[in-house]
């Protein structure tokens, strides 16, 4: 019985040491870094209120932005003739002169519809709407934020949760 015991646990062994020996030879993948953050596209509104993402390739679309206009108008019912829209991190934000918040537009995946929500933004005294509206990404690529630059005042800040703050966290 000894004898059978032996040879079984050899093989036990250099099972065992093969199965061990493979594991220690993990390859590695090449990586790199990638990261997407912020596209920003200044557009012009059209007679019925939306806007072209694109002409041509690469990115090309539309969204319809009338019921934020709408929203937006100002007393003078001036009609705004360009919006600025920023990728980041997967929303669009957008903005205007002329208008008294941010928009964050959220695309449903597989749809062709996207929901989007106010982000009001504190205006100075003395300010009625917002004027030299610029966004910008502002940050390390960690913790960045949504910038918004404006005639006058300092910056605002929005951070990837949608939160105004005068600093980016």
């Amino acid at each position: 019985m000894k004898a059978r015991l032996h040879p079984l646990r050899f093989r036990c062994l250099v099972l065992t040491a093969a199965v061990l020996s493979s594991c220690a030879t993990v390859e590695r993948q090449p990586t790199l870094t990638f990261e997407q953050h912020t596209l920003r596209i200044p557009l012009t509104v059209a007679a019925n209120g939306s806007v072209s993402l694109a002409q041509q390739p690469p990115m090309t679309g539309r969204i319809d932005l009338s019921p934020i206009l709408d929203e937006e108008r100002n007393e003078a019912s001036v009609p705004f003739k360009t919006v600025q829209v920023m990728m980041f991190y997967g929303r669009y934000y957008v903005v205007a002169d002329g208008f008294r918040s941010v928009w964050e537009l959220t695309p449903r995946p597989g749809t062709s519809t996207a929901s989007y929500r106010k982000i009001p933004v504190p205006l100075e005294s003395g300010e009625s709407a917002l004027t030299g509206c610029r966004l910008s990404r502002y940050g390390p690529s960690q913790s960045s934020c949504l910038r918004l630059d404006r005639k006058g005042t300092d910056p605002i800040f929005i951070s990837a949760r949608g939160e105004v703050s005068h600093a980016c966290p």
